[in-house]
C-alpha cells in the first residue's frame, strides 16, 4: 500500500481532531504565593471555632422568695388537716441559685423556709421549669414555673410536704448574675 501525501494529511488531521477532542484543559498550577495564601485561609477556616452566640438564658441566676400558706379550697371530703394548717411552719424567706447551660439545662440549689433542695429543670423558649427535690426529709418538694422578664425570670414556686398536709407558694424573681 502506498501512502499518498493526501492520505497522509487526512490521517494526520483526523489524529489531531481526535487528540484535541480527548484533551481537557488543565488549570495552570498556582504560584507559590497563591498556594501559601490559600493554605493559610483554609487552615484558619478549619481551626477557627464557630463563634455561635450564647442563648440569652445561659449563665447564673439568683433570687429570693417569701413562702406563704398556699390557698387550698376546703370542701366536703377534703383533707381535714388543710384547715388546721396555720401556715407558720415552712413559711418565710429563702434563696434560689440556678445555673443554666447553653442547651437550657438547669442545675442549682435552694435553701430557706421550704428546706434545702436540689434544683433541676429546663428552659424552653422563654419559659423556665424547675423541680425542687428536698435534700432531706424535712424539706418540701416543689416546682417553679417562670417566664422571661428582662434578662431574668419571674414566676412562682408551688411546694408541698410529702404527705401534702403543708402546701406553700412563693413568688420569685430570678436575676442574671454578671460573671
Amino acid at each position: 500500500m502506498t501512502v499518498t501525501p493526501r492520505l497522509h494529511r487526512v490521517a494526520f488531521t483526523a489524529a489531531l481532531v481526535a487528540l484535541a477532542a480527548s484533551c481537557k484543559t488543565q488549570p495552570a498550577p498556582p504560584t507559590p504565593a497563591a498556594a501559601a495564601d490559600s493554605a493559610t485561609a483554609s487552615a484558619s477556616a478549619t481551626n477557627a471555632p464557630a463563634s455561635k452566640a450564647k442563648p440569652w438564658f445561659s449563665g447564673s441566676f439568683q433570687g429570693n422568695y417569701e413562702a406563704k400558706l398556699a390557698p387550698v379550697e376546703i370542701k366536703v371530703g377534703a383533707v381535714k388537716e388543710w384547715g388546721t394548717d396555720d401556715g407558720k411552719a415552712m413559711s418565710g424567706p429563702g434563696k434560689l441559685a440556678l445555673t443554666i447551660d447553653d442547651d437550657g439545662v438547669v442545675d442549682g440549689t435552694s435553701e430557706g423556709a421550704l428546706g434545702a433542695s436540689h434544683a433541676s429543670g429546663k428552659v424552653e423558649d422563654d419559659t423556665l421549669r424547675v423541680t425542687l427535690a428536698p435534700t432531706d426529709t424535712s424539706g418540701l418538694r416543689g416546682v417553679l414555673v417562670a417566664t422571661k422578664e428582662g434578662d431574668g425570670f419571674r414566676g412562682s414556686i408551688e411546694a408541698s410536704s410529702g404527705d401534702s398536709l403543708k402546701v406553700r407558694q412563693a413568688p420569685i424573681e430570678l436575676k442574671k448574675q454578671v460573671n
